[in-house]
């Protein structure tokens, strides 16, 4: 028996709401022991490196296809997506992060909906609704209020850095767009998360190298190394749902990945780090909710759709 169209554009949004709630959770994990492993004096670009080498490779010996990732067309894309979605943005926020602060650059990691609509609309990926525009708004700026909220690091820089962290939501949103309107047909999201991810490895060697940051030290500890390999199986994860997500959805729901991480990241702060919010965080909690709710019923009863079969 078939099931009635409703129902199935129903199940097709709970699956996108349930591998957005699950990729939101793992980013906001990720950002948690990332703080422990800075911490304890491995280099963010080193800790990079290693992330997205071992998250790569685990994927890579789960899908067993690198003869057919070795193509040209494939190629290209995991270069393109592996420098928009990760190294550029990435690399951006590890060199602004000690002038501006973590809460400035987590800002920039919320505004790729905003972007990411505006782009897609100019481009005819998405049409243009106020509405969906409205709701998205509501949700960045409430998602910023929170970051700022959390963190007073927000001083008087020279405005030329807070220019170039723009850079950060603007190329997640081209990578965002990139990834759906290229997408290889028939070539699995698994496999596209792995060549993605060793991609931005190689492209983060390169980098480390070329600012003579140690890829590996004796400094770092059997713990450290421990928790790297963790932050690694996490990755590996994590881009795995981001790209089921991709598939099935448009570049606008994707983008929505980074408010819904930092609402994780507050839960993660209450019951890992035993943080205390005031009450003006959790009404932009509230805000972040109405604002994601009013964007997407904007959309209709069908729920997020993609081109990609």
């Amino acid at each position: 028996m078939t099931l009635p169209i409703p129902r199935l554009a129903k199940s097709r949004q709970t699956t996108l709401w349930r591998l957005l709630l699950a990729n939101g959770f793992l980013i906001a994990l990720m950002l948690a022991l990332s703080r422990t492993v800075t911490a304890q004096g491995m280099p963010a670009v080193t800790y990079a490196y290693w992330q997205t080498l071992i998250a790569g490779l685990l994927l890579l010996a789960r899908t067993r296809s690198l003869r057919s990732m070795i193509r040209t067309p494939l190629m290209t894309y995991f270069l393109i997506s592996g420098l928009a979605g990760i190294a550029i943005p990435n690399v951006t926020a590890f060199y602004l992060v000690t002038r501006l602060g973590t809460g400035f650059t987590g800002i920039m990691y919320a505004l790729p909906p905003i972007f990411t609509f505006l782009m897609a609309a100019a481009l005819g990926l998405e049409k243009s609704n106020w509405r969906r525009l409205v709701g998205l708004s509501i949700a960045v700026l409430a998602c910023a209020w929170i970051i700022i909220q959390r963190h007073a690091e927000m001083g008087q820089s020279p405005g030329h850095w807070y220019a170039l962290g723009l850079l950060i939501p603007v190329v997640l949103s081209v990578g965002n767009i990139y990834r759906s309107v290229a997408w290889p047909g028939t070539t699995s999201p698994m496999t596209l998360a792995a060549g993605t991810l060793l991609a931005c490895a190689l492209l983060l060697g390169v980098f480390a190298q070329i600012t003579n940051t140690p890829l590996l030290s004796g400094d770092f500890s059997p713990h450290l190394m421990k928790v790297v390999l963790l932050q690694g199986l996490l990755t590996a994860l994590a881009y795995l749902c981001s790209f089921e997500i991709q598939k099935r959805a448009t570049p606008v729901f994707y983008s929505q990945l980074g408010t819904v991480a930092a609402l994780f990241g507050l839960i993660i702060g209450i019951v890992g780090f035993g943080e205390q919010y005031p009450a003006s965080i959790w009404l932009g909690v509230l805000a972040v909710v109405i604002g994601l709710r009013i964007s997407n019923r904007a959309r209709g009863k069908a729920g997020p759709q993609s081109s990609h079969s």
